[in-house]
């Protein structure tokens, strides 16, 4: 069961409520994330982080904090918190007497015979924060004060003290009008009579201990303009909007009831993993991306086509999957896809995320028919067939064997992708094996969309190149001795590292594999690699492995992909082991997808992080809340349903 409550004993512990983060994320790009207990431990952290298009298109973070005090009977309570240097100040986890997180988050706080709940909700559509005050006990009057903490910096930076520079505070309808130079102006109104106190001050030294074991500046001094004062009884309710436009405060209640799900929550792992799928599903202007993961990811292709199918075809959301296929059509050059970047700024060095694209469109056509989809895509598909075969950037084409090559010097072309001092951690110059492994399922898969099309001309020029390319692929990779597949071949040289990138070889719809190959790869990667938390990136038994995550970047990027676990490689783990093993691989499919339920629950709530370590525990790390990780949990999800049905989906597929 995936826990939803934590009790006071939970968040009084700064050890343990500090350690668990929350996020949520707006359909329009904003988001709102920090530890359980309200106390900011990254940079990333803020009530209200919304991107700025005019600026540089990153998320900034404008409202970073609201000090919340409650004064009753000549004693005053600080319900927030913040790290300093050496201590906690002030500590309001210590009034907290429960949590509960669903799609309203929500704090109940005790002081004194106060009893107070906060809850919290992110709108989608407007990029609009709330938060509903309720005084459900006091013994006498009581005054709420609300001071916001103003950073307005890019989510990758930190502020300091700038004397020169202050906000420029303006009425506002129940509320006020905080304006920043080049920034989108925040407004903070109130549902209720309160009064503004214009009180200009600064809070030095707050702290943020997660990005100082990261290895980057920690410390960050955050502005107050002022603060909100009201009285409250018993039983009455507040609401407050942060947003990015002046609100009518009359429909505030209206407005967060709306938040408040009708539905039934979430209670089993896929639920769970369907809601989180909304963190990513991102609209930036009139196009719909992918962001790659939170914290500091953006809408990165490969990340985007190897997400795609499980985050929208899983949920039946066909239209989201044509809207971001629309945006990557947009940007394909040359038959590549950008890595990350986007028009001048573009970065087109990835030998693979055009074939995932291939991939994705393979995967929405099982339930489109492939012959409906080439009359769509064909022509981008056949696209990028074509610049793989006769070269494009990056010397990303086809050697005289029909195998895919890429090189460029200092960059890492594939996913594997860690570059220290300009030069990759993972040297895959040549021929890697997925992308081989890829590039023989898109041909195939054109091939069949195209044959279904009555696109004879297609068919035509590509149909001798499958059995050119899986006879050339099983001559360079497969070796009868050791009974796996090189990790990459350059030249002459092969690399017989043991790590999973084989596995596409036996996952993918078409493999170049007779059946038996496809079990003797399959027993090494689960023999060597396989962890409940994925599959790790090298086998323990190499020299070079790292068995923990963590450290500063240059420390974290040597172990990137030198061992580290990563969950999204499941789900290809899941499909590779049905094929070979049918019905018989239901009950460890099934003991992997229900065993990922910690993972949900010991990083950031209710969401995959994007790593693990390699050694047990394989305590989670990296970006808290990652595409990849959850939609390729939820193909994993539907592998396990397919086999309960009994639906053979896993037959070995040879082009003919």
């Amino acid at each position: 069961m995936i826990k939803d409550r934590y009790n006071s004993a939970f968040m009084q512990d700064p050890s343990s409520s500090t350690s668990l983060e929350y996020l949520q994320v707006a359909r329009e790009g904003a988001y709102t994330a920090s530890s359980v207990c309200g106390c900011n431990t990254r940079k990333y952290h803020g009530l209200l982080v919304v991107p700025q298009p005019q600026i540089d298109g990153e998320e900034h973070v404008l409202l970073s904090a609201l000090e919340e005090t409650l004064s009753c009977n000549g004693e005053v309570y600080h319900f927030g918190a913040h790290r300093y240097p050496g201590a906690y100040y002030p500590e309001g986890f210590r009034y907290i007497r429960g949590f509960t997180a669903g799609r309203v988050l929500e704090w109940t706080y005790e002081a004194n015979g106060c009893l107070f709940r906060k809850a919290l909700a992110l709108e989608d559509e407007k990029n609009r924060l709330m938060i509903r005050y309720t005084l459900l006990e006091a013994p006498g009057p009581v005054t709420l004060r609300l001071l916001p903490l103003l950073a307005f910096r890019n989510k990758h930076h930190v502020g300091g003290f700038n004397g020169h520079l202050h906000p420029a505070v303006q009425s506002a309808a129940s509320g006020v009008q905080i304006r920043y130079p080049v920034y989108t102006p925040l407004y903070l109104q109130l549902s209720g009579g309160s009064v503004f106190f214009a009180s200009p001050e600064w809070f030095y030294n707050v702290e943020y201990p997660l990005e100082r074991d990261r290895g980057y500046t920690f410390h960050e001094d955050l502005n107050a303009p002022g603060f909100f004062e009201l009285k409250l009884a018993r039983g009455e309710t507040i609401i407050l909007s942060a947003g990015l436009q002046e609100e009518d405060p009359s429909g505030f209640r209206e407005a967060f009831n709306s938040m408040v799900p009708e539905t039934a929550k979430p209670s089993g792992l896929k639920e769970h993993l369907l809601r989180a799928r909304r963190h990513f599903l991102v609209k930036m202007g009139d196009e719909m991306v992918i962001k790659a993961g939170y914290y500091w990811f953006g809408s990165w292709a490969r990340d985007t086509c190897i997400s795609l199918p499980g985050l929208t075809l899983t949920d039946g959301d066909t239209g989201t999957f044509r809207a971001v296929v629309s945006t990557l059509a947009a940007r394909l050059k040359g038959g590549l896809l950008p890595n990350a970047g986007i028009g001048e700024a573009a970065l087109y060095n990835t030998a693979d995320a055009s074939l995932w694209l291939v991939y994705a469109i393979q995967q929405y056509a099982a339930g489109q028919g492939a012959a409906a989809v080439w009359e769509t895509y064909g022509d981008m598909l056949a696209s990028i067939l074509y610049h793989y075969r006769q070269g494009t950037m990056f010397n990303i084409g086809a050697d005289d064997d029909g195998l895919i090559s890429a090189a460029a010097e200092g960059y890492a072309l594939t996913w594997m992708d860690a570059v220290v001092d300009g030069v990759p951690v993972t040297p895959r110059a040549g021929k890697p094996v997925e992308i081989n492994a890829l590039w023989y399922n898109a041909v195939c898969f054109c091939l069949e969309a195209a044959a279904l099309a009555g696109d004879k001309g297609f068919v035509r020029e590509w149909e001798a190149w499958p059995e050119k390319i899986r006879a050339s692929f099983v001559a360079v990779y497969w070796n009868e001795d050791r009974k796996y597949l090189a990790d990459n071949v350059f030249g002459t040289m092969q690399d017989w590292s043991v790590r999973p990138n084989q596995v596409f070889a036996v996952s993918l719809p078409y493999s170049p594999l007779t059946p038996a190959m496809q079990e003797s790869v399959l027993n090494k990667v689960r023999k060597e690699l396989l962890t409940p938390r994925g599959l790790r990136t090298l086998s323990p038994s190499d020299e070079r492995y790292r068995g923990a995550y963590g450290g500063d970047q240059r420390t974290r990027d040597h172990a990137y992909h030198q061992g580290t676990v990563w969950p999204w490689l499941l789900g290809h783990f899941a499909d590779a082991y049905a094929r070979v093993y049918q019905e018989t691989a239901l009950p460890l499919l099934e003991a992997i997808f229900q065993g990922m339920e910690p993972a949900l629950q010991e990083y950031c709530l209710h969401t995959v992080a994007e790593v693990c370590d390699g050694d047990a525990p394989h305590r989670s790390g990296g970006a808290v809340s990652q595409a990849w990780s959850v939609a390729e949990l939820l193909r994993l999800a539907d592998t396990v349903e397919r086999l309960k049905k009994g639906y053979r989906r896993f037959q070995l597929t040879v082009h003919k």
